[in-house]
């Protein structure tokens, strides 16, 4: 086996930024958090490169061993430059070089990339996918996407953009999205959406079984509807299957298109996975080929809430990947 060295990732939320410290078989060794709530990065960034520096001395590494660090960063930003654009979530962090920054303040090479991407080199590297060629990682979550890998490679688009498969058109007369289409998987199976849609259309029904759980409309989500269909409410099930229904059939256009030979589900599918699963694995049949879907294996990540801690460090990894200097843990 190859002599392990240590990366740090870096998880840039809007309340939250994790730093984690991991070795290149995937082992989380420490991790940490800094407040990111509305504040400035000028005063956020030195606080992150404290804490990655105090990370490695307290596990005793040294920073001359440090081989990389890797930013799991929100949208918008620029790939080509490592630049953190305006994210809606951080409105103090305008057209910031977060990856530029961290290299010069940890004198090591820094990589930079989506979320979503992150995801699926994690799910990839040490979770789900490993050992598979071809795969993708959906979050299902208040928002709907996904990371893309063909041949062991990270798939980013011309534009970086690919992956936005919760824009995938379901129902072309269907509720409009905030990206401006209609109709599409996430307008239609985000929780966030179908939050929404339950708080205005269960306004007036404050006997019902989701309502009662809630107790206001405003406090009605994905956790509510879930708890009513383990009571086998009959309004809850309607509209978790009418879910299901969609979830299948965007999968099943998702394993005909890339061919994959792992589908990894995220935070649904791992929160809920005893009444999302099967159901999911009944209906897909309908909307794949048998000899596509026969070759796809379709499970819930097995990161877990781990994902989050490990991304970072998982796009330095590919970086060096990418590099010729690692090797994928096969």
């Amino acid at each position: 086996m190859a002599d392990l060295f240590p990366v740090l990732g870096f998880d840039i939320g809007g309340t939250k930024i994790a730093v984690s410290l991991l070795l290149s078989d995937g082992s989380l060794i420490a991790s940490s958090r800094v407040s990111n709530h509305n504040r400035a990065p000028e005063d956020v960034l030195p606080e992150i490169v404290a804490a990655a520096k105090k990370l490695l001395a307290d596990t005793g590494y040294s920073q001359d061993s440090l081989k990389a660090v890797g930013i799991c960063a929100p949208s918008p930003f620029d790939f080509e430059k490592g630049v953190i654009l305006n994210p809606v979530n951080m409105p103090e962090w305008r057209n910031v070089p977060i990856r530029e920054y961290l290299a010069d303040a940890l004198h090591t090479r820094a990589f930079f990339d989506n979320d979503a991407n992150a995801s699926v080199l994690a799910e990839w590297l040490f979770g789900a996918g490993v050992g598979a060629k071809n795969m993708l990682y959906i979050a299902l979550s208040t928002g709907i996407g996904s990371g893309i890998i063909a041949n062991e490679h990270l798939v980013r688009g011309e534009t970086c953009d690919a992956g936005e498969v919760g824009h995938m058109i379901l129902e072309p007369d269907g509720p409009l999205c905030q990206c401006g289409l209609r109709g599409c998987w996430e307008s239609l199976c985000g929780g966030r959406a179908i939050a929404r849609r339950l708080q205005k259309e269960l306004a007036e029904y404050p006997d019902c079984r989701i309502m009662q759980l809630a107790g206001t409309p405003g406090k009605i989500d994905m956790k509510i509807l879930a708890a009513a269909v383990r009571e086998d409410d009959p309004m809850a099930c309607a509209v978790w299957d009418e879910m299901m229904e969609r979830d299948a059939r965007a999968i099943g256009m998702l394993i005909n298109i890339f061919n994959p030979q792992v589908i990894a589900l995220g935070t649904i599918a791992i929160e809920c996975e005893s009444i999302f699963m099967p159901l999911l694995h009944e209906r897909i049949r309908k909307y794949a080929w048998k000899k596509t879907a026969s070759v796809c294996t379709v499970t819930p990540g097995k990161l877990g809430h781990k994902l989050g801690e490990i991304s970072g460090g998982a796009i330095a990894l590919y970086g060096l990947y990418e590099n010729g200097e690692w090797e994928l843990p096969r």
